[in-house]
């Protein structure tokens, strides 16, 4: 997050020119920067000293959190959000690897948090963000709110002396998450590239929809402030407040992971956008978009949507602009610069143009390690120079235009690994089933049945109620082309459930679909006529 300096800058330049906005809070730069200043005071006061300071967070959007994540990043304290929907496993596992010194939590997660033993005595600063410490003193622990916090004297914070270190964590789909390490800061570089190729500037009001706890969220967010622009928080989960604040805010940047971009381009009142907002820029990233939203941002946003392909382990590598996704939607984009590309046979040699194997990539984004294990390095000749090239777990090919197509996963659910050819098809089909016209949103569910064996679990939500015998058709005929091999139960949905951040929630998903599903022998279910 951005650091006290910045903020005294922009607060002197424009005192009373809003820095934040939060539902009906309006935070000028120099109130920004009179909180920070209180908030970094008081928590460098309270800092244990016996070990690294790190802080980690529990919390939903909200002002109080920006500042607290603005006073900790300006006492040069590397600050990383948990996902609070990840449950009490993961959660446990990731403050495990980080051992927090500061942990700020929410009152709707505060549970979350004592359910994995935390704080319980440890010695740590435990902020609580909206409500007031409860209970007795915990051992060590210091527990303070940041009502009191922010009512300490203001003053001039003093960095902490220890080496530069931040910290991220995966989103942990084939285990528990693991911890990025970076032992250097490429901040300013990305910041530099970005905005001398999208020409942004303190004019712009960014909008927030994915949670800070998501390394996109502040990532880009501090961009913004950086340059003394606006940031909004908005809700990911109601897409007509979304679409008011852009037209009232005037936004005039986003980033929407896919599905909130959907429900945003098939709302109503997004239909003339294009012509009543200020909308410049919208990204949007994870897996492909499917063409209806292509079409539909094009249609109600106008000619401004941005998709890119990074990891947590690599940064922001690719991307690729609203002309050429009309023109090729089902790539991920181009190498900005800074970043190379390359894909690797099994002998990690690289491939021809066209040809699919492992990604890899080298960047000066790249992690340095893993907390608790060794990340996959490699040293390549390449490009005329020799580069350090990190081997993702994705697998794809660069077409003839230089652009990255994503073809399958080398680990987790759909492995793209030599001699399973059946994880490879599935990663097709959902391909497949993103290019259908009829077809709005889609899930491939790989699982077994009692009686039935493994099969293909298929949910969609048509595009329109019209279309759903023709998407029900269409889905299938995808299916039985691709995936001969496993019987396919598609089942019409209203929508697919998703994470804050976009991913699918397939125990759920799963569950509400189950009862839906025609259970029969095949020839049984083909001698109907299907129109579910």
């Amino acid at each position: 997050m951005i650091k006290i300096a910045d903020i005294r800058k922009h607060a002197t330049r424009w005192p009373q020119r809003v820095a934040v906005v939060d539902g009906e809070t309006r935070m000028t730069w120099a109130s920004f920067s009179d909180k920070v200043s209180r908030v970094s005071c008081a928590i460098q006061d309270l800092l244990p000293e016996t070990r690294p300071a790190r802080a980690v967070f529990l919390a939903e959007n909200s002002w109080e959190l920006v500042v607290s994540m603005a006073a900790v990043s300006s006492l040069g304290i590397p600050c990383v959000g948990l996902d609070y929907t990840a449950g009490p496993v993961a959660t446990r596992a990731a403050l495990d690897q980080l051992e927090p010194t500061v942990v700020i939590t929410s009152r709707a997660h505060r549970a979350l948090l004592e359910e994995c033993g935390w704080p319980n005595g440890r010695d740590i600063l435990d902020i609580f963000l909206d409500s007031e410490p409860v209970g007795l003193p915990d051992g060590q622990t210091v527990s303070v709110s940041f009502t009191d916090l922010l009512v300490s004297a203001p003053g001039d914070p003093q960095p902490v002396e220890q080496p530069f270190e931040a910290f991220s964590f995966t989103s942990g789909t084939s285990g528990v998450p693991k911890m990025v390490v970076r032992r250097t800061s490429f901040e300013a570089r990305r910041f530099a590239d970005l905005v001398d190729q999208y020409a942004f500037d303190e004019e712009d009001v960014h909008l927030v929809t994915v949670p800070l706890y998501h390394a996109s969220g502040p990532g880009w967010a501090r961009i913004f402030l950086t340059l003394g622009g606006t940031v909004v928080l908005g809700p990911h989960d109601d897409a007509g407040e979304l679409i008011r604040i852009i037209q009232d805010e005037g936004v005039s940047t986003t980033l929407m992971v896919p599905p909130v971009l959907a429900r945003v381009v098939a709302h109503p009142d997004s239909e003339h956008l294009h012509k009543t907002s200020r909308l410049h820029f919208v990204l949007s990233g994870g897996r492909h978009l499917n063409r209806w939203v292509i079409n539909n941002a094009w249609d109600r946003l106008g000619p401004v949507l941005h998709l890119y392909y990074g990891t947590t382990e690599t940064g922001v590598n690719v991307m690729i602009g609203p002309e050429e996704l009309h023109v090729a939607p089902c790539r991920s984009g181009r190498p900005m610069p800074g970043n190379t590309v390359v894909v690797l046979d099994a002998e990690n040699r690289p491939l021809p143009k066209g040809s699919r194997g492992r990604v890899a990539i080298a960047s000066y984004q790249l992690m340095d390690s893993y907390a608790t294990s060794e990340p996959d390095f490699m040293t390549l000749d390449y490009g005329g120079r020799t580069q350090r090239f990190l081997l993702t777990g994705d697998s794809g090919l660069v077409d003839e235009a230089g652009r990255l197509e994503l073809t399958g996963r080398n680990d987790g659910v759909a492995k793209a690994e030599a001699g399973k050819p059946l994880d490879v098809n599935i990663f097709g089909l959902e391909a497949d089933l993103m290019d259908l016209p009829c077809v709005r949103e889609t899930a491939v569910l790989r699982t077994s049945l009692p009686g039935a064996g493994e099969v293909l679990v298929v949910p969609f939500t048509p595009v329109a109620p019209e279309r759903q015998e023709s998407g029900y058709r269409a889905v299938s005929a995808a299916c039985a082309r691709r995936v001969p091999c496993l019987p396919a139960y598609v089942v019409p949905v209203d929508a697919i459930p998703y994470s804050p951040t976009g991913k699918v929630r397939a125990a759920q998903l799963l569950e509400s679909v189950l009862p839906l599903l025609d259970i029969r022998p095949a020839d049984e279910r083909e001698a109907e006529t299907v129109g579910v």
